[in-house]
């Protein structure tokens, strides 16, 4: 009986001490080829909240400004912001780089409204689909 518990406690150790997990290397950022890859509800460091709906419109909720929502509209590595609420006409453009319902960058940003282009300055990643 000793030496089963032995070889139980032996081949725990074993176990143990065996080859750790290595995370998945984050997939490579890119164009997106359609809105099916952005829509959805993204989140940033920050705590910001970033919905994108499949009809064009937006909603982010941020810790720096009132939520702010809106339209929106994609164009190969452009989206612009549009209508959105709390900004008055100022209408926003930048650069999107996605890692489809993983992670997505908002880089270049010609943006007068400062609570936007400040909210969007940082990375996202995905946190769940559209429910739109």
């Amino acid at each position: 009986m000793r030496r089963a518990v032995a070889i139980v406690i032996a081949l725990c150790a074993l176990a143990a001490c065996g080859k750790q997990a290595t995370p998945a290397p984050p997939k490579a950022l890119g164009t997106p080829k359609s809105i099916d890859e952005i829509t959805g509800i993204w989140r940033s460091v920050h705590q910001n909240t970033l919905e994108f709906r499949k009809n064009g419109t937006f909603v982010l909720i941020t810790t720096v400004s009132e939520a702010m929502a809106g339209n929106y509209s994609l164009s190969e590595d452009k989206i612009t912001f549009f209508d959105t609420k709390g900004c008055g006409n100022a209408q926003g453009n930048y650069r999107i780089q996605v890692s489809s319902k993983d992670r997505m960058e908002l880089t270049q940003p010609d943006d007068t409204c400062k609570p936007r282009k400040l909210a969007l300055a940082d990375p996202y990643v995905y946190a769940q689909p559209d429910f739109s």
